[in-house]
């Protein structure tokens, strides 16, 4: 096993190479002698999007400049790439190496032919891996006992709160469990002299309310899959737990809007005009974006690591990575582009570039991610990130945020049209097994 890209293979092509470019010499020949070898790579875009490209582009000239290797960097757009790495992994136009999503399903779609190929044997290029990087993050670079490349960036979810009303209401920090979650809803609620609210204590999340559910669902205990991917699991007391916890919230406790799985439904714009307490899930963007782009906010919102329900803590928790396709004839060199990438230095930069909390413990201790209160909280939130992704090609489709999707009509039916409990998620394990058993049968 190769332990290191920089081993006896490289010095071989190295003397090589040295041996062509004497003889060359000899000849009479001048100037590079050797072709440069190239490798093309994908990434999506992020943040400021002329910004992203010149630090790619930094990055590639940098390396080129210490290996001889070249990248070809292309940008992805985000509203093109899910379909272009389902392409990929289904033997469509692929790179050498990419940054990548997704890992788990996009390799069940790929089996051994198509799609993120395993670096297993490089996996001591990086040989303290586990303590430079936040757990949560390597469960979505490590599938079905291989190793697929590096995590880089963060989209994890801690709890929002507006700290002015909750002031208003007597509550300080935020609330640390889920009956104390509800405690402050109702305080935070507000209604005119005809009973009807003109302000709401809790929304689950900003959009898709699918993947508000998620944590729920971890917090009380469930999975939905086995780790195969192959069949479902919501058939337990986890789903009653989740579907009850948040059924009372909107029935019961009357702090959470019976529209808040509604297509318009912005839980932040009703955050930022101070009709809504609290948002118990927030994508990572928007701290930053309310720091950057809303000064009249400053000192009147805070985070807080979300609620621990009955089986404790977890946050939703997105990601990326860098990895290899199959197919490729340039591994190593991916490989040394992976690790020039994650660097500790360069991770700094990409965070920086981004926007992007990173997985790599040193970055978020730097001064950029501790120089304020909602940084930190967002450094506590990582320690209790669980990875949103699922070994089955279907996932996506499962927690799709339009109705017909499994998820969604199991929460709507539950919550909001107040079916039988088990009737709704008895039929709900049955559909979604259904939809994963067709996805291994194509």
């Amino acid at each position: 096993m190769l332990t290191s890209v920089s081993g006896t293979r490289r010095l071989s092509g190295l003397r090589t190479g040295a041996a062509v470019a004497m003889s060359l010499a000899v000849l009479g020949f001048s100037g590079p002698q050797v072709n440069a070898q190239e490798i093309e790579f994908w990434s999506q875009d992020y943040g400021d999007l002329i910004a992203w490209q010149r630090t790619m582009e930094e990055f590639t000239d940098e390396f080129e400049a210490e290996t001889g290797i070249k990248v070809n960097y292309e940008q992805v757009n985000w509203s093109v790439a899910f379909n272009r790495w389902l392409t990929a992994a289904q033997g469509g136009a692929a790179p050498d190496c990419a940054d990548m999503f997704w890992l788990h399903s996009f390799s069940a779609i790929g089996g051994d032919q198509y799609g993120p190929m395993p670096i297993t044997e490089y996996r001591d290029t990086w040989p303290t891996l586990e303590e430079d990087f936040y757990e949560g993050s390597l469960q979505d670079v490590n599938w079905s006992g291989d190793f697929y490349g590096i995590p880089w960036r963060g989209d994890v979810r801690p709890l929002i709160y507006r700290t002015d009303l909750a002031a208003e209401a007597g509550l300080e920090g935020p609330p640390e469990t889920w009956d104390e979650l509800v405690e402050y809803a109702k305080a935070l609620t507000e209604r005119d002299a005809n009973g009807n609210v003109t302000r709401w204590g809790l929304a689950l999340g900003p959009d898709n309310p699918s993947q508000s559910y998620v944590p729920l669902y971890w917090q009380a205990g469930g999975d939905f899959m086995t780790e195969d991917g192959r069949t479902a699991t919501i058939d337990n007391e986890a789903t009653r737990v989740a579907l009850s916890f948040i059924r009372d919230l909107v029935w019961e406790h009357e702090v959470l809007s019976p529209d808040f799985m509604e297509r318009g439904y912005s839980a932040e714009g009703d955050f930022l005009a101070g009709q809504l307490g609290m948002i118990a899930s927030t994508p990572g963007p928007i701290p930053p974006q309310l720091a950057e782009d809303y000064p009249e906010m400053d000192g009147k919102w805070a985070l807080g690591v979300p609620a621990a329900g009955p089986e404790g803590r977890d946050a939703y928790a997105g990601s990326g990575y860098f990895g290899v396709l199959r197919g490729t004839d340039n591994v190593e060199a991916c490989v040394d582009w992976i690790s020039f990438l994650s660097r500790p230095e360069n991770m700094q930069r990409l965070s920086e570039a981004s926007g992007n909390v990173s997985p790599m413990r040193e970055v978020m201790a730097s001064d950029y991610w501790s120089d304020t209160e909602w940084k930190e909280v967002i450094n506590d939130t990582l320690e209790y990130a669980h990875t949103s992704q699922h070994p089955s090609p279907v996932w996506n489709a499962l927690v799709s945020p339009e109705p017909g999707a499994v998820i969604y009509d199991m929460v709507y039916r539950a919550v909001i049209q107040q079916e039988d409990l088990d009737t709704v998620i008895a039929e709900s394990q049955e559909r979604m097994q259904a939809e994963m058993d067709r996805a291994f049968s194509d």
